[in-house]
């Protein structure tokens, strides 16, 4: 029996955010708009499939990889905001670029400047 559509999503989602968050570090700004891009599509699919997939990407914000677990919970601000801000609070009292991106992603949401939806 072959792996599940929202399964493969999973994955993938999981790949691209690794990929941005590589492309950011390295300050490839053609590449982090591209893996973007990549993630709101896959974003776009999982929240196709309902509640079973907003719950699996939730899921994937309890990732260990910073980058993983960071771009998850930005996208499910606007399905569980106290869970995703949670982990999102936890990667911002990190030293570096993506603690200081989830404190941006976080002061954005929180002045209601940013949706995803």
């Amino acid at each position: 029996m072959g792996e599940g559509r929202l399964a493969i999503l999973v994955r993938r989602f999981a790949v691209a955010a690794e990929a941005h968050a590589g492309a950011l570090e390295a300050m490839d700004a053609e590449g982090a708009n591209r893996h973007a891009a990549v993630l709101h599509r896959l974003y776009q699919e999982m929240a196709g499939e309902g509640i079973q997939g907003r719950e699996e990407l939730l899921l994937l914000a309890e990732s260990r990889d910073g980058a993983v677990a960071g771009m998850a919970a930005v996208y499910s601000l606007s399905y569980d905001s106290s869970r995703a801000a949670e982990v999102l609070e936890r990667i911002a009292a990190e030293t570096g670029l993506l603690g200081f991106r989830a404190s941006v992603a976080l002061e954005r949401w929180r002045k209601g400047e940013w949706t995803l939806e």
